[in-house]
């Protein structure tokens, strides 16, 4: 095998598996357009190959012109996939330049498949032997030329212009990147193609005798290519580690904020347990101070003290769950156990304010795929919001419900409130960055809750209630497919109802 074969098929090889690879990227990810361009680009590079290898070793005018033939058909989809990758990556360039040059390509490609035997000859007479890496390979010697071949390339200086004027627009951008950008993809991309044009040129009119080299010639773009995106490729993967720790933050910072709302709340909470801890101690004391002290009301007095410290030890342990900087940990949970903790998080805090807390949950309920602490803080915060939604509202008319209810595949978590609702034309825009219906608000709680109900492939969305007061925050969760361990859950025990006519706990969970 001659060292001409071993290179081409080489380049050949490389190029078809550099396109393949490009390829599979681009259907995972239809919006990763370049990838497309770079794959189509590279197929017709690995095309050109056979097709230079049959000139170079074709015996007869007739086997050379055929091959010439067919060579237009890849060069086609060659000059397509340089023009538009160079449109999707730079994002720049004329739409018209380049609706111009793929036309005109389009219209040589039909009609050099309509004449014979191709679109430059009329006929090729003869051809010549050239040494070229040790052997000997075939050229064009006597031909007649065509009087239109020259709208073929005549499309070449289009193309470059495209090119070069699309790097120029990138050029001229703020900052270094894309100037590295311009610079890469215009240079590996008009460089060749220029040398190209002038190999034709010389070879149509027989200045010299040059064989058919445009395979490695074009090599020297998709090397371009391939750098350009495999760099942006590893910026991207950067770019999201950077995003995902920052969002990772942003999320620890709003559970900060909504435990510092709580914190008045959780003093109070702690207060019970630790007082009830100190009145059993002073009168496991008394009775340890008579002279026949009573063992069995001591033991009921130490059982006392443990359950008031496990408690406590809780409400410390949901706190320091919630605030603590973490992995995402997806597992099947059931609802019920997380809405008991937020709840009890919420319930001083309520209390103080006289709002009425309630929860509905669907019995049978599934179990969800979630992580426990994140979609805590969406529903911390969410009644969070409703607890001061109703602050305006009268004493008698503050509530806040939490409902739980299977639908389809998922699970819809709804909390609402009777407060003043949101004004129709802004209930789209509770979501977005840095917007508030508080005065004092920062309007980044419910862009947090819905970057968390998204990365968990839920929804989350915002409406009136139906009675006219008051606004529904809903938002689904995947449901865990196989039966639920756990019997069905009709009530949540150790979830109280802060009654803000009564201003007393009582259970109402059902």
């Amino acid at each position: 095998m001659s060292l001409v074969t071993v290179l081409w098929s080489m380049i050949g090889a490389t190029a078809f598996t550099l396109g393949a690879v490009h390829g599979l990227a681009w259907l995972l990810d239809r919006r990763n357009l370049p990838s497309l361009m770079f794959c189509v680009t590279a197929v017709a590079i690995a095309c050109f190959a056979p097709f230079d290898l049959g000139m170079m070793h074709a015996t007869t005018p007739a086997e050379y012109g055929e091959w010439l033939r067919w060579y237009y058909l890849p060069g086609f989809f060659f000059n397509v996939g340089c023009l538009l990758f160079v449109w999707t990556y730079l994002g720049t360039g004329r739409r018209w330049l380049a609706w111009t040059v793929i036309c005109t390509r389009a219209f040589v490609v039909i009609a050099n498949l309509l004449v014979h035997p191709n679109f430059a000859f009329r006929a090729i007479l003869s051809l010549r032997k050239v040494s070229f890496l040790g052997e000997h390979v075939s050229v064009i010697g006597d031909a007649v030329v065509r009087s239109w071949q020259w709208l073929m390339p005549a499309t070449m200086p289009l193309l470059l212009a495209f090119v070069i004027d699309a790097t120029i627009q990138c050029w001229r951008r703020d900052g270094i990147e894309s100037r590295r950008k311009a610079l890469v993809v215009g240079v590996g991309i008009a460089g060749p193609l220029t040398i190209a044009w002038l190999m034709w040129q010389v070879g149509l009119l027989r200045f010299a005798n040059i064989p058919a080299l445009y395979t490695p010639l074009f090599a020297i773009t998709l090397t371009a290519m391939a750098f350009e995106l495999s760099r942006a490729t590893a910026v991207s993967r950067q770019s999201q580690l950077e995003i995902a720790e920052l969002r990772a933050d942003l999320s620890r910072a709003g559970r900060v904020s909504a435990l510092g709302q709580l914190a008045s709340g959780l003093a109070h909470e702690l207060n019970q347990p630790l007082g009830a801890i100190l009145r059993n101690t002073e009168a496991a004391e008394l009775h340890l101070q008579t002279r026949e002290p009573d063992l069995e009301e001591l033991r009921a007095i130490l059982t006392d003290i443990r359950e008031d410290d496990t408690r406590a030890a809780q409400i410390i342990s949901r706190m320091r769950a919630l605030i603590k900087r973490r992995n995402v940990e997806v597992r099947p949970l059931t609802l019920a156990d997380l809405v008991r903790d937020v709840m009890s998080l919420v319930q001083s805090e309520a209390l103080s304010r006289r709002v009425a807390l309630d929860c509905s949950i669907e019995p049978g309920l599934p179990r969800v795929l979630c992580d426990r602490v994140q979609v805590s803080q969406v529903l911390l915060n969410l009644v969070m919001n409703g607890i001061e939604a109703v602050q305006s509202s009268p004493v008698n008319a503050r509530y806040v419900t939490i409902e739980a209810r299977a639908k389809g595949e998922r699970v819809e978590v709804a909390v609402s409130d009777s407060g003043p609702g949101i004004p129709a034309e802004r209930i789209n825009q509770v979501f977005e960055p840095f917007f508030s219906t508080k005065s004092e608000g920062m309007g980044m709680g419910l862009t947090i809750c819905r970057t968390i109900i998204e990365g968990h492939e839920g929804s989350i969305w915002a409406e009136h209630n139906a009675e006219g007061r008051g606004a529904t925050f809903r938002f689904t969760l995947p449901r865990v497919r196989e039966r639920p361990e756990s019997p069905a859950v009709s009530s949540l025990p150790g979830v109280p109802r802060v009654s803000a006519a009564a201003n007393r706990s009582t259970s109402d969970c059902h």
